[in-house]
């Protein structure tokens, strides 16, 4: 039973680590990834204000629902934008910063490439 449970858990993290996408499909120099960072944030801000004054709440708040209320507008919104290159930007950023209005530019650097 346990070689059972095992061989499934290796076999399971093997498909998971293939199914992880390429960071690709947006330019790499700074003044381009700048430039998504800022217009990503903006859609982020204005999810988090229509939550706001919606009375979930913004994405700090402790309240899960705030959170998944950001985190949909914010998706609703890229979708909606139908521009591939921001919803790639979007999707290569780590999930903990993702929706986060107050990120620093740390971020972004991360993504130039060298």
């Amino acid at each position: 039973m346990r070689s059972l449970l095992i061989a499934l858990l290796l076999s399971t993290a093997g498909t998971a680590l293939a199914s992880v996408p390429a960071v690709t499909g947006f330019p790499r120099d700074p003044a381009s990834l700048r430039s998504l960072d800022n217009q990503q944030l903006r859609v982020v801000r204005r999810a988090g204000a229509q939550c706001w004054h919606l009375g979930e709440g913004g994405f700090g708040a402790r309240d899960a629902i705030a959170r998944a209320c950001v985190m949909n507008g914010t998706e609703a919104m890229l979708a909606n934008l139908k521009d591939p290159v921001l919803k790639s930007f979007s999707d290569a950023l780590p999930m903990h910063v993702r929706y986060d209005e107050y990120r620093t530019a740390y971020y972004w650097q991360r993504l130039v490439e060298k």
